[in-house]
């Protein structure tokens, strides 16, 4: 009898984990690719929408202080409504966001970008602690697929999504990707639900034990601590280099005399690199390979791919696959770190938060920036220079982010 119920507990336990993980890869679809979709489709919104590549800066902007806005007000939301019931809330409007943005002309692309912005904003921060809360020896696999789908999708889709503009039009091609989105909340609300304990998990705010209500009671001040501000600076100009390259390297490759679906492959390979980046990262943490030697490794990476553009432009492909590794590769290994580094749960959710405060913030200057310098230049040399030499500086602080044990430990 015992062996039964021992049966039935591993079945059940097993259920509840397949189901996490396919709601955490669905989730992921809608993570990164309304954004960079658009700079798939700078041409076709400059011709239909009037958008300039000023402001197309702009749109490639908005999200970053939006991201950083939903990292700052995530861990109260956390602590008042609870994580999932947060998650599956915030997916909803996400949904009805992308559904929505395209069918208001550019005032519309601007506030649905602006809603579905602060929704992934909140979601970027939220995944850290759900991670170690439900998949807790499973952190460095879980947060590699989740990251894996993630880039991958995003890099399909900015490429499918110029064909499909042309077979059908740009409003449906932007905004039929959110029934990912809608299925992971229907898993949640039909599957999820239905498995013992996780009603439990939806309607409790958080289970003590974990620590994660008591946020605002602990010792680990992570705004006076010079590990989280290294990791954040590091995560930040990876971002402003990831945003900048989503917003206007279709542009770049156009200005180099490819065609708008040469120049969308050139997006496509950014995005793919991301797998190679992706399991390399999974297999090496997992071996407890130096977490120095990996950082700096993918910012070398970035600043040689930036190089690349700048001194051989006709190797656009493989410049683009350089920045996509590198960025991809510091991109997982931070949010593995929100985890690796810290020891409880309230110091993940505290860490992944001011991180990306100030990691976003700092990436929201990248769009802007390039923007104004082309449109001031009419040339992408002098934004790639910039682009080059904050990748240098983000060896260093590679460097220092991939130093020391826990974050939380150094208090």
């Amino acid at each position: 009898m015992s062996n039964n119920n021992t049966n039935d507990d591993f079945n059940k336990d097993k259920k509840f984990l397949s189901m996490i993980l396919v709601f955490l890869i669905l989730l992921s679809v809608n993570m990164r690719s309304p954004i960079v979709m658009i700079g798939s489709l700078a041409d076709i919104l400059n011709q239909s929408l009037g958008l300039s590549p000023l402001y197309l800066g702009y749109l490639g902007a908005l999200p970053l202080p939006l991201f950083a806005l939903g990292a700052l007000i995530t861990p109260r939301l956390i602590a008042n409504f609870g994580l999932m019931r947060l998650i599956v809330v915030v997916t909803t409007i996400l949904t009805v966001a992308i559904l929505l943005r395209v069918w208001a002309g550019m005032i519309g692309v601007f506030i649905g970008t602006f809603v579905l912005s602060l929704m992934i904003g909140i979601l970027n921060v939220a995944i850290a602690p759900f991670v170690k809360q439900y998949l807790p020896n499973h952190i460095t696999i879980a947060t590699g697929i989740f990251s894996l789908s993630m880039s991958v999708s995003a890099g399909f889709l900015a490429w499918l999504v110029v064909p499909l503009s042309k077979t059908l039009n740009w409003q449906f091609s932007l905004s039929v990707w959110a029934i990912f989105a809608a299925l992971a909340v229907l898993i949640f609300i039909i599957r999820i639900q239905k498995i013992s304990q996780v009603n439990d998990v939806f309607n409790q705010k958080t289970n003590q034990n974990l620590t994660i209500n008591n946020g605002f009671q602990t010792h680990f001040l992570v705004w006076k601590n010079k590990m989280a501000w290294c990791l954040g600076v590091f995560f930040g100009l990876q971002s402003l280099l990831f945003y900048s390259v989503a917003s206007f390297l279709s542009l770049v490759g156009v200005s180099y005399g490819l065609s708008n679906e040469q120049a969308s492959v050139a997006v496509l390979v950014f995005q793919f690199a991301a797998p190679v980046a992706i399991f390399m990262m999974t297999a090496l943490i997992k071996r407890n390979f130096s977490i120095k030697i990996i950082a700096l490794t993918s910012a070398i990476c970035n600043a040689v791919g930036v190089f690349g553009l700048i001194v051989l432009p006709d190797f656009l492909y493989l410049w683009s696959a350089m920045m996509g590794f590198g960025g991809s590769a510091i991109f997982t290994l931070v949010l593995m770190l929100f985890s690796l580094k810290t020891s409880s749960l309230q110091a993940a959710r505290d860490l992944s938060g001011m991180v990306q405060v100030v990691g976003y913030v700092i990436a929201f200057f990248g769009p802007l920036i390039v923007g104004k310098l082309y449109e001031k230049t009419g040339t992408w040399e002098l934004s790639l220079q910039v682009l080059f030499v904050l990748m240098c500086v983000n060896i260093g602080f590679g460097w220092l982010a991939g130093r020391g044990d826990k974050v939380d430990s150094q208090c």
